[in-house]
Order: structure tokens, then C-alpha cells, then sequence
């Protein structure tokens, strides 16, 4: 590096403009697959059930006029135009409105008369008046595709699945079951991933399109799980694209500000810049999406290259501050040798922290954790090769203003820690004791609702939705009464008289509708429920034509047989599947409501339906997206609690090698510890849940402590040496390298509170938080730290471990 540096910064040059061509390839990946747990066997279940039910995959269009009628015939064909336009878009599979909905009372139909014809809005004979009564006060249209006070509607566009890329999914499963390795499989599932998140994202823009040109007569909105998950990363790529400049000048002026050189503020950018740049090469060239979780990569990674460039630069002014006729050559490397190893044992523990992250079997945490890993080690290379290329091709310059400049809260803590570190301990004990009541706090009661910003308009649409149309996120319990092949004559069944074979609708027996009827009212009644169909809905609607009173086996299996196949298909199909037994209660939960417990919730179901209703556990399916991201979110937590100890213990190791002291080890865990308990506590004082971004907030906060108290104790111990007096060693320590961790914290707190502006709340708390953790990380390391090391660390100590 000092001997060629024209050669290393052109050999990095080259090495970026290739990671640019491969850069072109580096994608965000918005399908909802990114929010569940590959490889659950909770998913495995809810695949199953979507085989036979459908899934998910649809969105809700919620459609209000802004001025006249919602049952006048210009509205009507207005909505008519919107659903038109939103089923001819391609990658929808179908639509359904409540200008489908058959239409019985408006005039009544005689039930015979169904089976060849029935009235919708569409027809233009169609007594309006009568229309509204019926679909408002209908137990499936009302909440399903009309608000109860008859103002708003729903569009329900059903997305077209792939099965192409299921069965492709299917076949690199069974693979990896298999061998273990890759093959053709898995490289031809990548490549049906890569297009299928490329056409679900011109999907959602396409009906983002179609909706605004219906938003100057109507407010329209669009919800549904595949709209929060493409709005979720859209609201990522946004802030990296808002923000990021707005961060970059931030950190601009600040280091200006630090240390007055322009040399001192293009070095660590271009640096901070190469390594994310090569590091997206990577990504693109391996095709790895970016989902939520891992899209603060980019963000962390800046972190890494700025505190490695700023400790650089600090260490060179402190030489350069010290010797003004020393060798340029000289003066480079001397800097480069001095902070080799505490840089080198930093980078490793960050590696080992967030290589832990490689044992989740959540497949976005892994990629998480190995794009850390990846982009730390080329930060760590691309920060050695540059710096000091750059330095002897630029040479000396003139010093700044700033060079001998001490920092007057390093100062202060430095006499706070030597001459008050009892008291310092004192309130540090304390700290840990409020921490660990702040943990007990702690939540993952997460609700998508919550993400987005009151004045976002996904967020309005899910508010809107969730209150006058029935809830926003789904969920299913599908209860196993028996499948078809299993009916016997005890059951009151009658054979086809043509086939002699049993028909499937005389599988609706009676005692399976009360059955169904029961779970179904029992979630009904659950505060934080909305709409509930199943095949009891439709026998509600039945009783209509049967003064009000339930209907018997032969009468169920009678209407049954009089309705037309599309109204069969809308009110029967998805609810139950006679040839496997299953019905199924499709459910809507209220994300506006009290916060509740999903755990709860699921819980409750199944003890009712075993208990009361006296089905068997396995026969209970309780799935959705609700449940399977609850799941992810559990499971992610019992990941990082189970690789927290992992992560201190492998923190202890790097410190006893790099410091050869355990007693130095322990002492410098201590503080870390209780900073990342402090951290993660405000979120439990705050009731701020635990969520997908903000789950990685422990790992990270030690992580960023411990690389400050690498280099703290790296420097107290060349201090040590030199002077032999502890409390001499802290107080130039905190002179020399506090001052690098002050500008290191100062410059990133400041860069990531810009994201407290940012709609999408994760990424507000994310920032918020680990600003935090810088401050409490300074904090715990300028004054715990050496309190600790003045109270209980010796030089003999040293001495006898040396020898």
C-alpha cells in the first residue's frame, strides 16, 4: 500500500467498477414471503391449506364516493370502470365486488328460480333501494363487500398465483432434504424468484396507477397483505433515497467541523462509499434480495466504515501532533500498524456478532447476518487498502486548526471516572436494575397498522378498512369433521339416485353446521376480530327461506343443489372441502382496537374447539398471515436471546486474546452489557414492540460497545506501559482515543436521527435506537469502564499474566 499506492487505488478503482455492473443487479425483494419463516412447519401447514382454500394473495380495494350515492347508477358504473380496469391488469386472477353479489330480496326470489338466474347490481332493473337493505344487513356481504351504513365498498382482486415457481419451490425443498447441496433446483427457483418479485412489483404499481386515476370522484384505497409488504419495502428504498443525502451532509459537516480538512471528510465517504458499492456487487452478482429486515445493512455498514476511517485519522493527527518532521512513509504507517489490531479484533467480533445471526432458521435473518459479515470484511480490506494509499499519494498538507484540540466532555468524564468511580458503579448498579425491570416490559405484540405514519396513505387505507369494512389482516381456523369418504348411512345421508355414489353436498350435515356455527360465533365474539365467513354464513342466509329456523340435512343438501355454480363458488368452495373433511372460518382481525395477545387469541380458539366443541387437537388449524408472522417474530426472538450468549462469550474470547487478561475482559463486558440492557429497556418503558428491524437492536448495541471498548482498552494498555499509573493511562486515554470515539458516536447519532422522519416507524425506531446505543456505549465505556479499572485492575496483574 505504501510502496504502490498510485496501483492499490486503481486496482481499487477497477475492483469498484465492477461491483457497479453487478450493483445493477442488486434488488429489494416486497412479496409477502419475506415476512414468514422458511421452512416452518407452520408454513409447510398453511401451504397445504392454501392447496385446497387459496391463500393470502389477494388485496382489498375500499372504494367511497366523494360525492352522491353509493347505490346510484352513475356510482355504480363508476365502480364498475374501476373493477374493470383493476381485472384486466396482468397478474390478477379475478375480481369480486358487491355488483356480483347475488341479489334474493331486492325483489325476493323464489329459491327454485335461483338455480337458473339471479339479479345483481348490474342489471339495470334492479331496485336500488331494495339492493342497499339487503347487502347491508346480509351476514356475508355486510363488512365483506359493503360497509353496514352503506357509504363504502370493497373490491376484492384475487392475484394470480405461480405455480411454476411453487412447484419449483417444492422441488428445491425435497432437494436440500436430500442432498443437501446445491444443484439445478435451486439455481431454477432463483431465477423464478427474481422475475416473480420483479412482475409481483409491477403488479402493485400497476394497480397503484389504476387507483389514482379513480381517486378525483371516489377515495380509494388499497390494503391487503401483499400492499403492506410492497409498501413496506417501498418506504425502505424511499428513506435510502430521501434520506441519505440528507445523512451524508450531516456527516459532511461534521467531520468539516471535527477535524477542518477536506481530506478528513472525502476519505471516509469515499470509503464508507466503495465498501457498500462492492459489497451490492456482491449481492447482485450472488442474485440476494434485500428484504425488510436486512435493508439496514447499507445504514450499519456505514457505521463500521466511518468508525474505522475516524480512528485512522484520529491516530494520524495524534502522531502527526506529536512529531512535525516525521516522514510521511513513516507517519502512514506507524498509524496503520498502531490501530491494526484493535481494528482487526473489532471487525471480528462484529463478524461473530452478527454471524450469529447465520444459526436463524428465519432465511432473511441469515442473509442478514452474511451480508454483515460480507460487507465488514470488505469495509475492513477496502479502509486498508485506501487510507493509506491515499495519505502518501496526497502527502502531508498543512495541519489543521483542530490538532491539538481536546474534546471538553471526554475531559469531564475522564475526571468523573478517576476521582468519583464508586459513585460511578453506584448509579451504573442502579441502571442495570431499572434495565432489567424495562426487559420485563418487553412485547411483540406487532400490529401492521403501526408501521406506517398516520398521514401515509397505506396507513389511512388500513385504518379506513379496519374500522367500516370488517379488519385488515386475515386469518383461518379450519376444523377436520370427517372427510366425504368417510360417510356412513348412521349419518342421515342420501345416495344420487342416477350414480348411486354419495353427492358432496350432503355433507353438510347439521350437526357439522352447528359445529361450525359454534367456533365461528365464538370468535365473532372476540373484540379484536372482524369479519367472520364460513358455512355457517351461508346457512344463515338459508334460513331466510325457511322462516328464520335452521335447516335439516335434506333441506341444507336441497338448496345447496339450487345455487348457480358461481354463487357456489363464491359462498361454498372456499369454506369447507368435503373431500377432505375441512371447513374452514376465514377471519379478519381489527388492528385499530386495544392491543391484544395473538398468542392469546390462538390459543383460546383451539381450547374452545377441543373443549367445547370436542374436536381433536390435530383436526384444529388455526393459519394465515397473522399467525405466521406472528411466528417469525417469535422465533426471531428466541433466536436472538439463544445467540445473545453466544455473542458475550464470544466477545469474552476476543477480549482475552487481544488483551491477554480475563480479569480485563470481564471488566470490559460489564458496562457493554448493562448499555444494551438499557437500550432495549426503553422500548418495554415505551411499550414499543419488538419487531423485525428493531429485534437486532441487542446484538447491535453490543457490538458497537464492544468495538469502543476494544479500543479503549487497546490504548489504556499502551498507556499502562508507557506511564505505569493507571489513572494517568485513563486520563490520556480518554485525551487520545475518547477523542475518536466521541467524534465516531457524535457523527452517527447525528446521521441516524435523520431517520426519525421517516414514515415508516421501524425504521424510526431503528435509528432512534441505535443513536441510542451509540450515546450509551460512549457513556458506559468513558466512565464505567475506567471506574472499573481504577477500583479493581492492578499493573502487577498484568505483569503476572505476561509472565
Amino acid at each position: 500500500m505504501l510502496a504502490f499506492p498510485r496501483t492499490v487505488l486503481f486496482s481499487v478503482f477497477l475492483v469498484a467498477l465492477v461491483a457497479a455492473w453487478f450493483a445493477q443487479d442488486f434488488r429489494f425483494d416486497a412479496s409477502a414471503d419475506t415476512l414468514v419463516v422458511e421452512g416452518d412447519p407452520k408454513l409447510k401447514t398453511y401451504q397445504l391449506m392454501t392447496e385446497q382454500f387459496g391463500g393470502d394473495e389477494f388485496l382489498v380495494i375500499a372504494y367511497m364516493p366523494r360525492e352522491g350515492d353509493l347505490f346510484s347508477r352513475s356510482v355504480l358504473e363508476h365502480l364498475g370502470r374501476l373493477q374493470g380496469d383493476l381485472s384486466r391488469i396482468p397478474g390478477v386472477a379475478g375480481t369480486f365486488s358487491m355488483l356480483d353479489a347475488p341479489l334474493i330480496k331486492s325483489p325476493e326470489v323464489p329459491l327454485e328460480q335461483m338455480s337458473g338466474s339471479y339479479r345483481t347490481l348490474r342489471d339495470n332493473d334492479v331496485d336500488l333501494e331494495l339492493a342497499r337493505r339487503e347487502l347491508t344487513s346480509s351476514p356475508l356481504f355486510r363488512d365483506f363487500l359493503i360497509s353496514e351504513d352503506g357509504f363504502a365498498s370493497v373490491i376484492r382482486v384475487d392475484l394470480a398465483q405461480d405455480f411454476e415457481l411453487a412447484e419449483a419451490r417444492e422441488r428445491r425443498s425435497r432437494e436440500l432434504a436430500e442432498d443437501g447441496e446445491l444443484s439445478e433446483a435451486i439455481a431454477r427457483y432463483d431465477e423464478l424468484r427474481a422475475a416473480y418479485v420483479e412482475e409481483r412489483q409491477d403488479l402493485m404499481d400497476n394497480i397503484r396507477r389504476v387507483r389514482d386515476r379513480y381517486t378525483a370522484s371516489a377515495i380509494v384505497h388499497v390494503s391487503g397483505v401483499p400492499m403492506i409488504a410492497a409498501d413496506m419495502i417501498e418506504f425502505v428504498k424511499s428513506d435510502i433515497q430521501t434520506f441519505g443525502g440528507l445523512v451524508l451532509c450531516v456527516v459532511v459537516a461534521l467531520l468539516l467541523f471535527f477535524f477542518r480538512r477536506l481530506r478528513w471528510v472525502l476519505l471516509p465517504i469515499a470509503i464508507s462509499a466503495l465498501s457498500i458499492l462492492m459489497t451490492m456487487g456482491v449481492l447482485g452478482f450472488f442474485a440476494k434480495p434485500v428484504t425488510v429486515i436486512s435493508s439496514n445493512f447499507i445504514s450499519l455498514l456505514a457505521i463500521i466504515c466511518i468508525s474505522f476511517s475516524v480512528h485512522l485519522i484520529v491516530r494520524y493527527r495524534e502522531l502527526r501532533a506529536d512529531d512535525e518532521v516525521t516522514d510521511q512513509r513513516e507517519l502512514v504507517l506507524e498509524t496503520m500498524e498502531s490501530k491494526f489490531a484493535p481494528c482487526v479484533y473489532t471487525g471480528l467480533t462484529t463478524i461473530l456478532a452478527f454471524g450469529s445471526m447465520l444459526g436463524s432458521s428465519i432465511v432473511p435473518v441469515e442473509d442478514f447476518g452474511w451480508m454483515m459479515c460480507l460487507g465488514i470484511t470488505i469495509s475492513f480490506f477496502v479502509t486498508y487498502a485506501v487510507f493509506p494509499a491515499t495519505l502518501i499519494w496526497l502527502g502531508k498538507g498543512k495541519p489543521s486548526s483542530t490538532l491539538r484540540q481536546r474534546v471538553a466532555l471526554t475531559e469531564f468524564l475522564s475526571r468523573l471516572s478517576i476521582n468519583r468511580s464508586i459513585a460511578v458503579i453506584i448509579f451504573a448498579c442502579l441502571l442495570a436494575g431499572v434495565a432489567a425491570n424495562g426487559l420485563s416490559k418487553l412485547t411483540f405484540d406487532n400490529r401492521f397498522i403501526d408501521y406506517f405514519d398516520d398521514d401515509t396513505e397505506i396507513h389511512q387505507g388500513m385504518v379506513f378498512i379496519d374500522r367500516h369494512l370488517g379488519g385488515t389482516i386475515p386469518f383461518d381456523v379450519f376444523l377436520q369433521l370427517g372427510a366425504f369418504e368417510d360417510v356412513t348411512e348412521e349419518d342421515d345421508f342420501f345416495a344420487d339416485p342416477d350414480d348411486g355414489e354419495w353427492n358432496e353436498r350432503y355433507w353438510f350435515t347439521r350437526s357439522r353446521i352447528d359445529t361450525v356455527d359454534n367456533l365461528h360465533q365464538y370468535v365473532d365474539d372476540r373484540s379484536s376480530t372482524g369479519k367472520i365467513i364460513s358455512v355457517s354464513t351461508l346457512d344463515r342466509l338459508a334460513r331466510d327461506f325457511n322462516d328464520g329456523e335452521p335447516l335439516d340435512n335434506v333441506e341444507m343438501a336441497y338448496v345447496l343443489g339450487l345455487l348457480p355454480e358461481a354463487v357456489r363458488d363464491q359462498l361454498v368452495t372456499p369454506y369447507a372441502k368435503p373431500l377432505t373433511g375441512y371447513a374452514r372460518i376465514s377471519a379478519r382481525i381489527r388492528e385499530t382496537g386495544p392491543r391484544f395477545s395473538k398468542e392469546a387469541l390462538i390459543a383460546d380458539i383451539r381450547e374452545h374447539a377441543e373443549t367445547e366443541l370436542g374436536v381433536p387437537g390435530e383436526g384444529v388449524v388455526i393459519t394465515g398471515m397473522m399467525v405466521l408472522f406472528d411466528d417469525m417474530l417469535q422465533r426471531l426472538a428466541e433466536s436472538q436471546s439463544q445467540t445473545l450468549l453466544y455473542v458475550v462469550i464470544a466477545t469474552f474470547v476476543m477480549f482475552v486474546l487481544l488483551l491477554r487478561a480475563p480479569l480485563l475482559a470481564v471488566l470490559a463486558l460489564i458496562p457493554n452489557v448493562i448499555a444494551a440492557a438499557s437500550v432495549v429497556s426503553v422500548m418495554g418503558y415505551l411499550s414499543i414492540p419488538m419487531d423485525m428491524m428493531t429485534i437486532t437492536i441487542a446484538a447491535i448495541s453490543i457490538g458497537i460497545g464492544v468495538d469502543d471498548a476494544i479500543h479503549y482498552l487497546h490504548r489504556f494498555r499502551e498507556e499502562l506501559d508507557e506511564r505505569g499509573d493507571i489513572k494517568q493511562a485513563v486520563a490520556e486515554a480518554h485525551h487520545t482515543i475518547g477523542r475518536a470515539m466521541y467524534f465516531t458516536s457524535v457523527i452517527i447519532m447525528a446521521g441516524f436521527s435523520i431517520l426519525a422522519f421517516s414514515n415508516f416507524l421501524p425504521t424510526v425506531a431503528f435509528g432512534l435506537l441505535t443513536a441510542l446505543a451509540m450515546l450509551l456505549a460512549l457513556l458506559a465505556n468513558l466512565t464505567v469502564l475506567p471506574a472499573l479499572l481504577v477500583l479493581f485492575y492492578r499493573p502487577r496483574a498484568v505483569r503476572a499474566a505476561r509472565a
